[in-house]
C-alpha cells in the first residue's frame, strides 16, 4: 500500500512531531508513506491513497481528478475552508449559527453596528479574525482584510470559550472545551487553555448535523456560546490535533489511517 502525506514547506516544519506520528503509523501497518511537499510537482505513478494537511482545495480536486482517493475528500476541502460555504450550508441545515453576512471587500465595507466580529472566509486557526468595537478598531480591522473575502457577524454572549470536537467519519473522538482569559479567541495555538468536554445533547445534534452532510475524514467542528446555548462556528478541515495527544490517550493519526485502509 503506497500513500502520499502532503503539506507545504511552512506547516511540514511546524508540524514535525505529527509527520512523524504518521510515519511510525505507517510503517507499522507496512504502508509506503511518502512525504510531499504542496509547491512541488506531483510524482507521476499514482499512491493508493493521499492525505492532504495544506489547506488547497485546488491541488484536492487535481489528485482525485487522478483518481487518487483523497482525505479529507476535495469537497470538504473546498466547502470548510470557506467560512462564507460552510455557513450556507449550516444554514441548509437548520444549524443553529450567529447572524452572518458575506463582505465581498472589507474595504469598501460601510461601518457597521458595534461591536461586531469580521474574519476572512479562508482564515483558519484564530488568524484573521477581528473582533471591532469601535471605529479605529474598524479602520484597522478594514485594512487588514482589504481585497479579502470576509464575514461580518454578531458576536455571541460568551466570548473567550469555544468547543473543539474532533470527529473521526461519522463518529466523535472526543471534544475539548477551549478557554481564553485574555482574547475573544479561544485558539489553544493562540494560549488558551484546553479541557476534556463530555458533549450535551443539543452539542451532538449540531456536530451529527454536520457528520451526515459532509464525507468527512478527520476534522475538528468548533462550536461556541450564546447565552450559554451552543451555536456553530466553523469546520477545521485541517485540524490541529495537539490538544488531543496532550490532553487525552486517543491517537488520532492511527485511528486515521486505520480507518483509510480498511476502506481501501
Amino acid at each position: 500500500m503506497k500513500g502520499w502525506l502532503i503539506y507545504d514547506r511552512e506547516g511540514a516544519a511546524r508540524n514535525r512531531t505529527f509527520i512523524d506520528f504518521w510515519f511510525s503509523a505507517a510503517a507499522k501497518r507496512g504502508v509506503d508513506l511518502e512525504l510531499l511537499f504542496a509547491e512541488d510537482p506531483l510524482p507521476e505513478q499514482n499512491p493508493d491513497f493521499a492525505v492532504v494537511r495544506t489547506i488547497d482545495p485546488a491541488l484536492s480536486f487535481r489528485l482525485e481528478g487522478r483518481g487518487i482517493r483523497v482525505y479529507n475528500p476535495a469537497s470538504v476541502s473546498e466547502t470548510c475552508n470557506d467560512k462564507w460555504k460552510t455557513y450556507q450550508l449550516a444554514s441548509r441545515l437548520g444549524v443553529p449559527f450567529p447572524k452572518t453576512e458575506y463582505i465581498p471587500d472589507p474595504a469598501v465595507m460601510p461601518s457597521r453596528t458595534y461591536p461586531y466580529v469580521l474574519k476572512a472566509c479562508a482564515g483558519h486557526g484564530g488568524t484573521q479574525v477581528f473582533l471591532v468595537k469601535n471605529g479605529e478598531e474598524e479602520q484597522a480591522a478594514k485594512q487588514a482584510l482589504a481585497g479579502i473575502p470576509s464575514v461580518a457577524q454578531e458576536p455571541v454572549s460568551d466570548l473567550g470559550k469555544d468547543l473543539r470536537v474532533y470527529v473521526l467519519g461519522g463518529e466523535i473522538l472526543a471534544g475539548m472545551l477551549r478557554v481564553s482569559h485574555t482574547d475573544f479567541r479561544s485558539n489553544f495555538c493562540l494560549g488558551g487553555t484546553a479541557i476534556p468536554h463530555a458533549l450535551t445533547e443539543k452539542e451532538r445534534t449540531i456536530v451529527k448535523a454536520f457528520t451526515e452532510a459532509l464525507p468527512l475524514g478527520l476534522a475538528g467542528i468548533d462550536l461556541i456560546y450564546h447565552e450559554g446555548e451552543p451555536v456553530f462556528n466553523e469546520i477545521e478541515d485541517v485540524v490541529g490535533c495537539r490538544m488531543l495527544y496532550s490532553q487525552t490517550e486517543i491517537d488520532p493519526v492511527t485511528l486515521y489511517l486505520d480507518r483509510i485502509l480498511e476502506r481501501m
